[in-house]
């Protein structure tokens, strides 16, 4: 049985690659207005963190914290292989673009298990007869 809904699956990949696309742009087709008052970097956050978002919305139950994990570092490879790819079309590789990269996954990936957590609230009382 499959594990992932194919409709949201494929809205991730086709927005990362996008998000590919653009990143990879010459510097001279970019508004230079992104480069002022820390844009890009929210650029960056906003634009992983809705990847992560999709990725996680395609998991057709909520992925476990082992597969969270997975999607953690495959989305930051994803944007690690980005920003070092960049100098072959004339752009810069940037750690500040990477650690934005690394808010934006986090988030969203924080807020997801907070939310899981408090819809399944723990019961101390059964859990510690279970135990005995």
């Amino acid at each position: 049985m499959p594990i992932f809904n194919l409709k949201w699956l494929i809205v991730a990949v086709a927005l990362t690659a996008i998000l590919l696309f653009l990143s990879h742009l010459p510097p001279e087709l970019i508004p230079s207005q992104l480069h002022t008052g820390g844009l890009d970097k929210l650029a960056h956050m906003l634009g992983y963190g809705v990847i992560t978002l999709l990725f996680i919305l395609s998991f057709k139950n909520p992925p476990s914290l082992f597969s969270a994990s997975l999607l953690f570092v495959a989305i930051l490879s994803v944007g690690a292989i980005d920003e070092l790819t960049q100098p072959f079309v004339n752009r810069t590789a940037s750690l500040a673009d990477w650690l934005a990269d690394l808010v934006g996954v986090t988030s969203v990936l924080l807020l997801f298990h907070v939310k899981r957590a408090k819809a399944k609230p723990l019961n101390l009382k059964n859990s510690l007869c279970e135990e005995a």
